[in-house]
């Protein structure tokens, strides 16, 4: 028993440096810095935990969301293949460099589905999950396949709204800085995307926690 569980702790590490990896040449490519994807991570992880303890809909276990939150890691993978000029574009995209930028979901899918393993292997098909529909949102309005409501994974439903929030509250090449209480309400209030209600009672709820743990300004 110690031997196997010796074995799974490995594995663990191997996949976590695998990741980290990635996640520097994502970086790399796209000029974010490293927090960027911590906080991504840490975001999911948060918003999963909390979700878990308000409903069993999703019948959620701890393993389930440190699954999802080392897979939120890789979620931007599909941008390694697209143009540093678009990617790094300082100023707002034309409607042709939006549609090349928008192929980073489905080009990242793809990675993973190229992978040499089974795609039942429960880290590949969240990581699947995450890559292709991280960008979809609760009223259809996302891409690349305009899901809605419960037709997206809680996994990338979960990354989704971690996702803008980390953006709407770091600085990046285009934009300032949105303070935390700001970037919250705006979200719960639907002004930066449609989310699946009951996460977005999460986020409300763990805001005092999550500004904490990111260390994010939480002026008003």
């Amino acid at each position: 028993m110690e031997r196997e569980l010796e074995q799974m702790r490995e594995s663990l590490r191997q996949a976590n440096l695998m990741i980290d990896l990635l996640c520097n040449i994502i970086n790399f490519r796209s000029g974010e810095s490293g927090t960027f994807i911590t906080h991504t991570r840490t975001i999911t992880e948060l918003l999963l935990t909390e979700l878990a303890r308000r409903t069993d809909r999703y019948g959620l276990t701890r393993a389930d969301i440190e699954r999802i939150g080392m897979a939120s890691a890789i979620h931007d993978v599909g941008k390694t293949a697209v143009a540093s000029e678009i990617l790094n574009k300082p100023g707002k995209l034309k409607p042709e460099e939006y549609s090349v930028m928008k192929d980073h979901a489905m080009i990242g899918a793809n990675m993973v589905r190229e992978l040499p393993f089974p795609m039942e292997e429960p880290l590949i098909k969240t990581a699947y999950e995450i890559c292709r529909w991280h960008h979809e949102r609760y009223d259809g309005s996302g891409y690349p396949d305009g899901l809605k409501g419960e037709e997206i994974p809680i996994s990338a439903q979960a990354v989704a709204l971690a996702d803008v929030y980390d953006a709407l509250t770091g600085e990046r090449i285009y934009k300032k800085a949105y303070p935390h209480a700001e970037a919250v309400r705006m979200l719960v209030n639907g002004e930066a995307g449609a989310f699946n209600p009951l996460l977005l009672e999460s986020l409300d709820a763990i805001a005092p926690q999550l500004a904490g743990a990111l260390r994010v300004d939480a002026m008003e």
